[in-house]
C-alpha cells in the first residue's frame, strides 16, 4: 500500500488489486501496457478482453512476453531439462509460455489487431557489469543474431496492437 500512496499524487486513479479483480469503472484509456504480466495470469486473453472494454477505439496495447522458443530454452529441452527459475523465461510464476505466434494469437483472440512485433535481446546487464567490455561486446553480438533468426534469439517479444476502430 505504501507504493500506491506514493503514486497517488501523480495519477488520476491508483487501483490496488490484481487485474482480474480490478474494478476499472467507466474510465477510458488511449493506451494499455501489459509488461511482463500476461504470462502470470490464468486467463490472459480474458484479461485482455476486460482491458479492451475500457480502451477507446484505436487504443494502443503494448504487450511484452518472454520468448519460450529462445535458443537457451530449446537447448535445455534437447538435454531433457525444463528447470523453473526465480526469474527469466522459465520464471516459476509463469502459468503460460509464449512464442511469437502464440502471443499474437492471444492478442487476436482478444479482438486486438497486432501491428508490429519487436524482438528484444537477452538483458545481459542483469548478469554482467553493464559497463564491462564483455557485456558491451555480447550485447552488440546479439543484434545480428536477432536480425537473422528472431525466433531463436529474441529473449522477449514486444507486441504493439490496437483495438479496432469499429466493433
Amino acid at each position: 500500500m505504501r507504493c500506491a500512496d506514493e503514486a497517488r499524487p501523480f495519477y488520476r486513479r491508483v487501483i490496488v488489486s490484481g487485474i482480474e479483480q480490478a474494478d476499472l469503472g467507466d474510465e477510458r484509456y488511449d493506451a494499455v501496457v501489459c509488461a511482463d504480466v500476461l504470462e502470470h495470469l490464468p486467463e490472459p486473453a480474458a484479461t485482455l478482453h476486460k482491458l479492451k472494454r475500457n480502451a477507446v477505439p484505436g487504443a494502443l496495447f503494448i504487450v511484452s512476453v518472454p520468448n519460450v522458443a529462445h535458443i537457451s530454452i530449446r537447448l535445455m529441452l534437447l538435454a531433457g531439462r525444463f528447470p523453473r527459475m526465480d526469474k527469466g523465461i522459465l520464471d516459476r510464476g509463469h502459468l503460460h509460455f509464449f512464442t511469437r505466434r502464440t502471443a499474437g494469437d492471444m492478442l487476436e483472440e482478444a479482438g486486438l489487431r497486432v501491428e508490429r512485433t519487436i524482438p528484444t535481446p537477452v538483458p545481459l546487464e542483469e548478469l554482467l557489469p553493464a559497463d564491462s567490455f564483455t557485456c558491451r561486446v555480447l550485447m552488440l553480438a546479439q543484434a545480428p543474431l536477432i536480425g537473422a533468426a528472431p525466433g531463436l534469439f529474441a529473449y522477449q517479444w514486444i507486441l504493439l496492437a490496437r483495438k479496432p476502430l469499429e466493433p
